[in-house]
């Protein structure tokens, strides 16, 4: 093998696997290929990046959770600011919990998981949805119904 194929087979490889590296870090993968229930990432078991998911519907507002106030559910700790919030999670996780698992919709809407940053959220009808950016949010709400029916449909 010519040293010159050599060079661009190594470089080759190097460029997949560094893709590789990026999709796992920021939890991108098709959803025909499987993914994890709750968005967590491949350290760690805090559900949402560690975020109280009942705060954004008393709150308004994303606030990091608390190891003393965590709570294990669908394979993942939750945390919560408070006790009180950690008592209406457990008492009802349907209501409070993000919807498909914490993944940005907007990712879910094109069949894919990624993942959400905690900042860039909406509650619609009662449900927490999480987004990769506030950007990313904006577009997906420009077609709100037509992006929750692609969503409902792609995470079944």
């Amino acid at each position: 093998m010519k040293k010159s194929t050599k060079i661009i087979l190594a470089a080759f490889v190097a460029v997949v696997a560094l893709v590789f590296i990026f999709a796992k870090v920021k939890r991108i993968s098709p959803l025909p290929w499987g993914h994890k229930m709750v968005n967590r990432s491949m350290l760690s078991t805090k559900a949402i990046n560690g975020y109280d998911a009942v705060a954004y519907f008393t709150e308004n507002k994303a606030l990091l959770g608390k190891e003393a106030h965590s709570h294990h559910w669908k394979n993942a700790d939750w945390y919560f600011f408070t006790a009180k919030n950690k008592k209406m999670f457990v008492e009802n996780p349907e209501k409070y919990a993000p919807q498909y698992g914490g993944y940005c919709a907007f990712a879910i809407s094109k069949g894919f998981t990624a993942n959400s940053d905690p900042y860039a959220f909406e509650i619609i009808d009662k449900k927490l949805y999480l987004f990769d950016s506030e950007s990313i949010k904006t577009d997906w709400k420009v077609n709100l119904k037509e992006n929750l029916r692609k969503c409902e449909t792609n995470w079944k």
